[in-house]
Parts: structure tokens; sequence; C-alpha cells
């Protein structure tokens, strides 16, 4: 909705940073017409409610993706208060100068009669009966056969960008998963989850996660191990080779963080290792992200 306003405002500051020669009054009286002629405010208000149904669907659809009734509801309620203010704009008095200031720059006094020629032939007038339509199915057909390849593009440019840091999207699941068995644990006496990492999602999913990953960036499956007495694990990430280093899953017994520094690794072949009290090892590129 923002962007609907800051189209409006631009729109109505045209006259005002305009630094075409003035109109000559031939070409306003002919500008002046040829909006009468072409209905120009009904295609204004045509065009707006496409527009304001794109962003209903848009936002309204952002506020349903995180399954809260309430946001929903209260998305509904800023777009109808959006749209009642919207609506009462006088779209001919706020657009009048800029379309003749805008008409005059593009078009002769010569090329306006001819408009205003053809706008008053029955193709002409058929032209502009059909115009709203046009524009609301043409904005229908853009969102029908572009977003799906928009949406493509966008989670293909994502993956490349994942790829040049793979270590982000792999310390991303390790600590979504570990988040997950601190609440689980937290439902069951403290005691973290047995089991390996294929029986976690049984466990843990929906309850405590909602989209639990079951490989890393580089397309392996994760280790998760507990001690013993089920106080203590680690969740585990092979690394570019897919070899788990000898002693990864090994768990060490910790009594204070401060005794157990990160290892800061090379080459991103090595293991990413987090335990029950963060993480252990990580690629030195990850370094500076995961200390600030």
């Amino acid at each position: 909705m923002r962007n609907i306003a800051a189209v409006l405002l631009v729109a109505a500051a045209l006259p005002l940073f305009a630094t075409d020669p003035n109109p000559s009054v031939r070409q306003r009286e002919l500008t002046l017409r040829l909006l009468e002629l072409s209905h120009t405010e009904r295609t204004a208000h045509a065009a707006m409610d496409a527009m304001l149904g794109e962003t209903e669907k848009r936002l309204v659809g952002l506020a349903e993706s995180t399954g809260d009734e309430q946001r929903v509801t209260e998305a509904r309620e800023l777009f109808e208060a959006f749209r009642a203010k919207a609506a009462k704009l006088d779209f001919t008095a706020l657009m009048q100068e800029a379309y003749v200031r805008i008409y005059a720059k593009y078009f002769s006094e010569k090329e306006l009669e001819d408009l205003i020629a053809f706008y008053t032939t029955p193709t002409g007038k058929k032209s502009i009966e059909l115009m709203p339509d046009l524009m609301r199915e043409g904005m229908e057909a853009a969102a029908l056969e572009l977003t799906p390849k928009i949406e493509q593009i966008s989670a293909e440019v994502m993956a490349e960008q994942e790829k040049k840091r793979p270590w982000r999207r792999t310390m991303k699941d390790l600590q979504s998963v570990s988040a997950a068995i601190e609440a689980y644990a937290a439902d069951n006496d403290e005691l973290y989850p047995q089991g390996d990492y294929e029986s976690l999602k049984a466990l843990l999913e929906p309850d405590f996660i909602d989209d639990f990953p079951e490989k890393d960036i580089w397309g392996h499956a994760y280790a998760y191990v507990v001690s013993p007495d089920r106080r203590q694990f680690r969740l585990v990430s092979a690394g570019a080779d897919s070899i788990f280093d000898w002693d990864s899953r090994r768990i060490v017994p910790v009594t204070d963080e401060e005794d157990r520094p990160v290892r800061y690794r090379d080459r991103l072949e090595d293991d990413v290792v987090l335990d029950d009290w963060g993480f252990v090892q990580l690629p030195v590129q990850a370094k500076k992200e995961h200390e600030n």
C-alpha cells in the first residue's frame, strides 16, 4: 500500500517539478476535452481498483501464511480502512493539471486533435468503454503468468546466494533443531530425545518445529547423538565432503561454556557441530557472523 500511496504522491507532485514549457492554451483546451472523452477518472478508478485488488491479495495472503487468525483479521481491517480512504480521492482534481502537462509534453496540438477525432469514432468509443476491463484483465493475466516465474527466479537467486555461503543455512538448520530439542526437553523433565536424527522428526514436528530440516546445504543427512543420561546432545553436519570427522559425534562433558571455545576450520569439508551449549565447530568463514 505504501507503493500505491507513493505513486499518487508522485503523480500529484508532477506540476511542481515539471521543467517542460507550459502547455499552450490550445493544448490545455484539447487535453481537457480528451480527458472528458476518454473518461479518465473512471479509468483511473478502475486501475486503482485493480491495484488494490492485488495489494489485498498480497497483504492478506502474507498474514494467512503465518497461520495467525488475529493477524489475518488485522490485515483485512487495515486494508479496508485504506480502501475506504482511497475511495474518497477526487482523481479529476488531483490529476487534471498533471495530465495537461504530460499530454502537452508528448503531443502537439495537431496530434491531440487527431486523438479527439479517433475517440469520437465508434472504435474509439469502444476502446474507451473497454479500457477498464483491459487494464483489469491485463493485471490479472500479469499476476497469473508472471508471479510463478518471478517466484522461481527469486528461489534460484536465493539458492545461488546460499551456495556462496553454504554454512549459513546449515547453521540455521542446526539452531532451529536445537531450539526444538530444548523445547521438547522442557516438556519432558529436562531430558533430551532418545534415538538418531531420523527419529527426531516424528518427535519434534509439528509441535516443536514447523519444518524439520533433514539435509544440510550439501544434500547430506544431519546426525544427532545424545548422552546416555539424556542431559547432553550433539547435532552435526558432515560438511561439503559428506564424511563425518572421527570425533564430531562424540559427547564431551562440559560444565561451563567458557571452558569450551569454538573451533574454526579452514575447510568447508570439515564438520559443523552444535551441542546443548552452542556451536562447537564452524568454518572460519562464519567466525565474524557467529561472534557478532
